[in-house]
């Protein structure tokens, strides 16, 4: 071949086309024949995977010879070209282009051996445990295959010899992680009822690194690392932040972490202490560079917010001051917590702009006032959920007395009364303990507003009309089962709502004057909040008095009320069922008398009566026969609501609190008398009995209880 080449050299300049052809065509005999010997090499290989690797060598130093003496050929050809490009352009053409495609074939004969050369590569690295260049091979082979526009792809051996790359890297990948995590292992046991775990690094292997650097190259060390920084949360520290423990180390390879008593939250120094032990282990025995980065920098993105926020947020936030006196003796704690940080630095776990614990300590005073207000609220939320009938009575204050300061200095003018006495009068009543404990604990949000800077101050403001905001919202929803079907609760509820109106009023006028200037421009107020509690507590009552009028509306339709005009007599039933109503007014009585002030209970129980008096009316007005047994009988049964009913007002004044009881009492006159007293007490539309009901009403009436005769006939037109 050497030979070959010398003679095709030796021409140049004088080369004929003859003898080109001739030279190309030996050439290309001489690339059929290597192209079969490579398809016959490749077929035994990755085709029909026999063992046959013997001739490898002579063919890769076969093709790089070709390769060679091709180039020099096919500048001879360029150059043959541009000298005799006049006379012969179109046969050098045919001759380049044939050169060109045989240029081609033997290029892909190259790459199907450098394929090969990668996987006896492969195989031998990874016989020999180098991880590193078996990853690199690995890598190398990749790019081999898929090279764009590479011609391998139409090869039919292209899609075996894939197969064979993917079988390779599953492989190497399997056992180098494998081997990963027997170097660094991790136990779960129990020893004497007590949970033990542990991270072992095992001191007779020195290939982590080796390990860790494959796994890098082939692009898995990352899945490794979420892994490790997983187990490393859930077994350590975790156990250390939430549990009562004891870590040690074993053999110094083996760091332990014994719960003594789970869920029993450990002081923050032994927390740090032990967190920065642990650190010390893993830079101790895992101080590896992978990627030109420390072992723990790489762990670093997938275990810091594992770490901090469990740390921060349930271990740290204990510590933050609740007092202003805690916060003056704070100094200490900012100093541990700021070595921890400082060592997790030194070894690199953490850089300079991450510090995330100086972000806790330098706020300090933030989270000072939001601790503050956090834990008032929670301490408003926890007295908001106790029983509302452990009670108290309430006994009225003296209001305070309000001076116009326009004027107190000058002793010359009086003051004209602008406001009565009473304007901040709360009458006697019950209500409940935990209403008292809410206003004390606002009052004392406020105490310590006055004593606070100007910031903590307002917070603190806010915070206890936040107090007030989440009794109206709370209160009403925790409570709902019992406002909805216990009267002395819902009357509790709507005094206890009164109550704290009524002290809104008049609880920023009282610390006015101690709270510092700046806020006091800022014109801070609770009046606007009057009138949602005063809101709140009455609809609720409100809707358990329709509660209460709807039973007693149920009771009556359920009688014989409804059926006067179909028996000779009354049914039994209504009886019963005025009696009923007549104890669940009384019940009433017994459950609100001593709750409410006297003057919402008389209005309260007079409403639902009135309620009662209009819908037994109108049953009797709209009986179109009423027989006079039923009348002698209604009488009866209405007499006995006249004796019992005023009992259930303190004063007996029923009149006063039921505007139908006159009705009333004239319907049971109208029952009980005769046409001619019923003339009389018309009175030609201006008695008594015209004051109560109208023309059409009295002449129903007259029509259901008396008999057609002339003198009803002259009774019912002379009303009108």
């Amino acid at each position: 071949m050497t030979s070959f080449l010398v003679n095709v050299l030796a021409t140049a300049g004088k080369l004929e086309k003859a003898d080109l052809q001739k030279n190309i065509t030996e050439i290309q005999k001489e690339i059929t024949k290597l192209e079969y010997e490579v398809k016959d090499f490749m077929d035994d290989n990755y085709v029909e995977f026999s063992s046959k690797l013997t001739r490898d060598v002579h063919l890769v130093k076969k093709t790089e010879q070709l390769l060679e003496e091709i180039g020099i050929l096919q500048s001879r050809i360029n150059d043959q070209i541009k000298i005799e490009l006049s006379s012969s352009t179109k046969e050098l053409k045919t001759l380049s282009q044939t050169l060109k495609e045989s240029s081609i074939s033997l290029q892909l004969s190259h790459q199907l051996i450098s394929l090969h050369k990668c996987i006896k590569s492969i195989q031998m690295a990874q016989k020999e445990k180098q991880y590193v260049d078996t990853a690199k091979t690995l890598q190398q082979m990749q790019s081999l295959l898929n090279t764009p526009h590479s011609l391998l792809h139409e090869l039919e051996i292209y899609t075996a010899i894939k197969d064979e790359y993917c079988n390779l890297f599953r492989s190497c990948l399997m056992e180098a992680s494998n081997l990963l995590h027997d170097r660094i292992c991790w136990s779960n046991n129990m020893k004497e009822s007590k949970t033990v775990n542990s991270i072992i690094i095992k001191n007779k292997y020195d290939d982590i690194q080796e390990l860790m650097q494959g796994l890098d190259i082939m692009d898995h060390l990352e899945n490794e690392l979420e892994v490790f920084s997983t187990k490393l949360t859930d077994y350590i520290i975790k156990p250390i932040i939430y549990d009562h423990c004891s870590v040690y180390v074993v053999k110094e390879r083996v760091f332990t972490v014994e719960i003594l008593e789970k869920k029993k939250m450990p002081c923050y120094k032994g927390v740090l202490y032990n967190l920065n032990l642990l650190f010390k282990f893993l830079h101790q025995h895992l101080n590896l560079i992978v990627d030109n980065e420390s072992f723990l920098r790489r762990l670093q993105p997938h275990l810091l917010e594992k770490l901090s926020h469990p740390l921060i947020t349930d271990c740290l936030s204990h510590t933050i001051p609740t007092s202003n006196a805690d916060l003056k003796n704070f100094e200490p704690v900012v100093e541990t917590i700021n070595e921890f940080q400082n060592y997790l630095v030194v070894i690199g776990f953490l850089s300079e702009d991450q510090l995330f614990l100086s972000e806790y300590t330098n706020n300090i005073d933030k989270l000072f006032i939001n601790r503050i207000c956090q834990d008032l609220l929670a301490k408003a939320r926890n007295i908001m959920k106790k029983d509302l009938h452990d009670s108290l009575r309430y006994e009225p204050q003296e209001p305070p007395k309000l001076i116009d300061k326009a004027f107190e200095n000058d002793y010359e003018l009086s003051i004209e009364k602008k406001l009565s006495d009473m304007s901040f009068y709360l009458p006697k009543c019950q209500i409940s303990k935990s209403a008292q404990e809410t206003l004390e604990l606002a009052k004392m949000i406020l105490d310590e507003a006055c004593d606070s800077s100007d910031a903590c101050a307002v917070r603190l403001f806010y915070t206890c009309r936040n107090v007030f905001e989440m009794y109206a919202g709370l209160v009403p929803e925790h409570h709902k089962k019992f406002l909805n079907t216990i009267p002395q609760q819902v009357a509790l509820f709507h005094n206890n709502c009164m109550y704290l109106a009524h002290h809104l009023l008049t609880l920023a006028h009282e610390y006015r004057d101690r709270l510092s200037k700046i806020v006091q421009r800022l014109n801070l107020t609770f009046a606007d909040q009057v009138t949602i509690l005063r809101d709140v507590g009455s609809q609720s009552f409100l809707d358990h008095m329709r509660y209460q009028r709807n039973i007693i509306f149920d009771i009556i339709k359920d009688s014989g009320f409804s059926g006067l005009s179909q028996a000779p007599q009354l049914d039994p039933s209504t009886e019963r069922a005025l009696r009923q109503c007549i104890r669940q007014l009384e019940l009433l009585k017994t459950v609100w008398l001593d709750v409410l002030p006297i003057n919402i209970y008389c209005r309260a129980v007079g409403c639902i009566t009135n309620s009662m008096m209009d819908d037994l009316i109108m049953k009797i007005i709209s009986a179109e026969d009423i027989p006079v047994k039923v009348a002698e009988e209604l009488v009866i049964l209405f007499n006995m609501v006249v004796k019992r009913m005023p009992q259930i007002f303190p004063d007996q004044q029923i009149q006063q609190h039921v505007r139908k009881w006159t009705k009333f009492l004239e319907l049971i006159k109208l029952l009980d008398s005769s046409l001619k007293q019923i003339e009389l007490r018309w009175g030609n539309g201006k008695g008594p009995l015209a004051q109560e009901f109208t023309a059409p009403q009295v002449k129903q009436l007259i029509r259901a209880i008396f008999q057609n005769t002339d003198r009803r006939s002259n009774i019912l037109a002379s009303i009108r």
